[in-house]
């Protein structure tokens, strides 16, 4: 039986975090084969969410450093126990329900899976957020060569290696393409799945297109030139 540790970055998220938690601890039953920890990083809230994550049962821990998604979720990783990481997002646009998809397809030689709203869909999607994500995708395939539909959503799972093996330095949303880029220097596949997209269902968005797009873009530049071939320590996956 696999180990599964969901890590649930939230920051002022008590409008919306109890709905991703009741889907979650519904969904969660569905998959025998595995065992869960529930893992809320609360990123420096000035509301209830804390509370409303304990009242579900999920472990709080409360990131110390400065608040970013990138550092919560690093906060997160580095103290689940998992085999296997689950990044979801706690404003409800994500479905827990689509996560048995998700780990089905971690098999063989796949590091990460990825949730595509360009399969999926997405009620979030401005015209102006969906052809920043068709830019900075492509961007990914021209600098690593790893070609995604939708390399910036934030629902992924993923292999533990991918983050003990590295030294993470993300502090916000860029924190995607970081975990990419280390996914493609361990050797390992990616694939995505179709994941559809709800509308934030209450509280204010963290992201800003001209903030973080261009927070993106150089992480994208900055991996692709820092290589993502893998080491020969990392080579074989068999």
């Amino acid at each position: 039986m696999q180990n599964v540790s969901i890590v649930i970055p939230a920051k002022d998220e008590e409008d919306t975090l109890g709905d991703v938690l009741r889907d979650l601890y519904m969904t969660l039953p569905r998959m025998n084969n595995y065992q869960f920890e529930v893992i809320c990083v609360d990123d420096h809230s000035d509301d209830r969410t804390a509370a409303i994550a304990e009242g579900y049962g999920a472990r709080v821990i409360k990131n110390e450093a400065a608040s970013g998604k990138g550092l919560a979720l690093r906060t997160g990783f580095e103290a689940a126990s998992g085999d296997i990481l689950v990044m979801l997002d706690a404003d409800y646009s994500h479905r827990p329900e689509d996560l048995p998809l998700f780990l089905e397809e971690l098999q063989d030689d796949v590091g990460l899976v990825i949730g595509s709203r360009v399969i999926g869909g997405s009620e979030e999607y401005t015209h102006i957020r969906a052809f920043g994500n068709v830019f900075l995708s492509t961007a990914l395939g021209v600098f690593t060569g790893c070609h995604l539909t939708d390399a910036l959503n934030g629902y992924k799972v993923f292999r533990r290696d991918i983050f003990t093996d590295f030294n993470y330095t993300s502090k916000t949303f860029e924190m995607e393409i970081e975990i990419i880029a280390n996914t493609l220097r361990k050797g390992y596949r990616i694939v995505e799945v179709s994941s559809h997209e709800r509308a934030r269902a209450g509280g204010q968005a963290k992201s800003f297109v001209v903030r973080h797009g261009t927070r993106f873009l150089l992480r994208i530049i900055y991996e692709g030139f820092r290589g993502v071939k893998p080491t020969t320590a990392y080579e074989d996956r068999s």
